[in-house]
């Protein structure tokens, strides 16, 4: 499992410079390691810039992720730090990845096909109604 962390942070932080930290494509999703030091590779930033023509666009989103010892055989934690309404988050801004994943998470997923799922998510939502002011955090 260490080697498949390595191998995610180093293709995270080289690919990321094209990736991750840049952004994912349109670059409407990026992610990093939430300090440099952090050996154990648990600990991650992401923003996702909320996809076109729904409640989100445009806005900023904030979330942290934790990869446990399981990882990347278990799901990371994903967790929205800046408010949202959207029926796969929870009031305390934790993500329901069996929501979002339609087979599931598998261990040949990365943080970003999860960051994907969640974008994707937003993009297709219905009925989210009113979102909270921007800038608000949980």
């Amino acid at each position: 499992w260490y080697q498949r962390r390595v191998r995610e942070a180093v293709v995270s932080t080289q690919s990321t410079g094209e990736d991750g930290e840049k952004g994912v494509g349109d670059g409407s999703i990026s992610w990093g390691l939430e300090t440099d030091d952090d050996m154990s590779l648990t600990f991650w930033n992401a923003t996702i810039i909320g996809p076109p023509r729904c409640p989100f666009e445009n806005k900023l989103y904030s979330l942290h992720i934790e990869t446990g010892p399981e990882y990347p055989e278990s799901a990371p934690k994903i967790r929205f730090r800046t408010r949202i309404n959207i029926p796969f988050v929870n009031s305390s801004g934790v993500v329901d990845l069996r929501a979002v994943l339609p087979r599931g998470w598998s261990k040949a997923m990365t943080i970003k096909d999860a960051l994907r799922h969640i974008w994707l998510g937003m993009q297709k939502a219905k009925g989210v109604g009113h979102q909270p002011q921007e800038g608000l955090t949980y």
